[in-house]
């Protein structure tokens, strides 16, 4: 049950997050954790974070929604899609993801229990 009213900004992060190539900010409301991820031109998760985590494909789930550029996806079973500003998606674990062209990505994601 929501309480009160609770506002804050990504402007003033509770946490943030400094990765190769990709950045995050976080906002805690309650008990949800909400963030604001940039992805640089070039970044691919299993080239750049995959190896300090130990593994190729992304252990976590996410939900999120685009709000510039492109990214492409792609499953352990091969499976793959292209997200653009606009799109909202459920990734589930076990999925790699990259830049497209030379624009940065920007998603909003809120943080979801593995």
């Amino acid at each position: 049950m929501i309480d009160e009213l609770v506002v804050k900004s990504f402007e003033s992060p509770d946490e943030t997050m400094a990765l190769e190539n990709a950045k995050g900010e976080c906002v805690q409301l309650g008990e949800r954790k909400f963030w604001l991820a940039t992805a640089e031109p070039g970044w691919k998760f299993s080239r750049d974070n995959g190896p300090d985590m130990g593994t190729e494909w992304c252990p976590s789930p996410h939900r999120l929604y685009m709000l510039s550029g492109q990214m492409t996806v792609e499953m352990e079973d091969g499976t793959r899609k292209t997200l653009e500003k606009g799109d909202v998606a459920l990734l589930p674990p076990g999925h790699d993801a990259w830049v497209e062209g030379d624009e940065q990505v920007v998603w909003f994601e809120e943080e979801l229990d593995g």
